[in-house]
């Protein structure tokens, strides 16, 4: 029921919409990946791919609030909807209410003609019954005031899981939790990084301004460009001529915090794509030796494609479970980053996916794994040497209660103060990046030496 037959005829935005959301949904699909691999099998420019890209990125952005309004219209209970059916008014509503340049009639009569493709009659009869009874009733969906009912009313109107929403409140207060919410769902920037083995940020930013797009270096760290209008067409060149890579500014600073020098033997322990690993190359100005390692072989194709484009020399990527300790390795690096694997509850603005596919219970196992990481990463670590851990989340239990427990249980390491690239110390040697003040993804580091 919920695969499209593409074979007959080019299948439209919508329907490629469609079945992006339902393996993103369904199926626990990466957000950006599926849209990727959809325009281009699809050959989708100019304005059917600007409407795919706004059908699933709105989507889900707007996903929980969508889902309300579909329970309030529908006399079934929205979890005894099909998945497909769900997803098919979700993409109908979404049209009629966000987009207002599609006619109400096409919205409609759009998302029923997908549905007579992949369901019955009858489900077909009630999508189109439930989109022409909110054309009807659309004056009435305001939300419940938050005075009646604070929770579901930021559940709406942030568009997160209630779970998520009641954890933030009760651990870093009501004020804060606003603010991260805010912030997540404001449209993120697109941020790339300067190669500065081939050039300077502001050669790139002179080659941009050429070219008619809008773009400022960021405030926050110099190597750093926020991409704003008209680069669709130029974008690409710069990428693969290897001047920068896209990465967020966040995402950018724990190899800053590493400060790995020329010369020096690196260890990056979960290293793909490599974005962190090409980027400490960048810092070490091509000089040294850096280990990268992942555990699925083509996740290390792509460290080692990236560090080609770049023209980088000193990478080593390879196939390697960080999990099980590699005795050949003990006390070889003078600088070792644990970039370890999260929540990824930092990463809301654009990956949107994360909201509704984890779940609560999800969380608890992720801190487990992260101190089984940790504590094989001290043995890398030489004595004097130093040891970043990073994530990109902000749960303190994978945060702050991992270095704790790290610190209580390897006595040789200590955690050492830094300063970020905007002048901000942490003298205790941990620090949250939080998306409402840096305006990009939410990241925890934390800095430590071996004694």
């Amino acid at each position: 029921m919920n695969h499209l037959n593409t074979n007959a005829q080019a299948p439209s935005a919508r329907a490629l919409a469609y079945q992006a959301l339902y393996d993103i949904l369904e199926k626990g699909a990466y957000s950006n990946l599926r849209l990727q691999t959809a325009l281009k099998k699809n050959h989708l420019k100019g304005p059917e791919a600007h409407l795919l890209t706004e059908l699933v990125y709105g989507t889900l952005r707007k996903y929980k609030y969508l889902v309300w309004i579909i329970s309030r219209l529908s006399s079934h209970p929205v979890k005894k909807i099909h998945p497909a059916v769900r997803i098919l008014l979700c993409i109908g509503l979404y049209q009629l209410i966000y987009l207002s340049r599609i006619p109400e009639s096409a919205a409609v009569n759009e998302t029923v003609k997908i549905a007579k493709k992949i369901t019955h009659p009858g489900n077909v009869r009630f999508i189109n019954g439930v989109l022409r009874n909110f054309l009807r009733k659309k004056e009435q969906f305001e939300l419940p005031k938050r005075e009646s009912n604070p929770l579901l009313y930021d559940e709406l109107f942030y568009n997160m899981p209630g779970w998520l929403v009641q954890k933030w409140q009760k651990e870093l207060g009501p004020e804060k939790t606003d603010l991260i919410l805010k912030a997540f769902n404001e449209v993120p920037d697109t941020f790339i990084r300067v190669n500065t083995l081939r050039t300077d940020t502001q050669s790139v930013l002179k080659l941009l301004s050429e070219k008619g797009v809008e773009a400022q270096q960021s405030d926050f760290y110099s190597p750093a460009i926020i991409l704003k209008h008209g680069a669709d067409q130029f974008f690409a060149e710069i990428l693969n001529k290897g001047y920068a890579s896209v990465q967020s500014v966040s995402s950018m600073i724990p190899p800053v915090v590493l400060s790995p020098e020329p010369g020096e033997r690196v260890l990056d322990m979960c290293a793909a794509p490599g974005s962190k690993t090409t980027e400490m190359a960048e810092l070490m100005n091509n000089e040294g030796h850096i280990d990268a390692w992942d555990l699925y072989d083509h996740r290390v194709q792509l460290i080692k494609e990236s560090a080609h484009k770049l023209g980088i020399k000193i990478i080593h990527a390879e196939v390697q479970d960080s999990t099980v300790l590699n005795d050949s390795c003990n006390e070889e690096y003078d600088k070792v980053l644990l970039d370890a694997p999260c929540s990824g509850l930092g990463v809301l603005g654009h990956k949107l996916e994360i909201r509704w596919n984890r779940k609560e219970a999800d969380i608890k196992e992720f801190p487990i794994l992260q101190k089984k990481l940790i504590s094989t990463a001290a043995h890398y670590v030489k004595h004097g040497g130093v040891l970043v851990y990073s994530t990109c989340t902000l749960n303190k239990q994978e945060n702050e209660s991992v270095v704790k427990w790290f610190i209580d249980n390897f006595t040789d390491f200590e955690l050492e103060g830094f300063q970020l690239p905007n002048g901000k110390e942490y003298e205790n040697g941990m620090a949250t990046l939080w998306p409402d003040e840096c305006h990009s993804d939410g990241f925890f580091i934390a800095k430590m030496k071996r004694r």
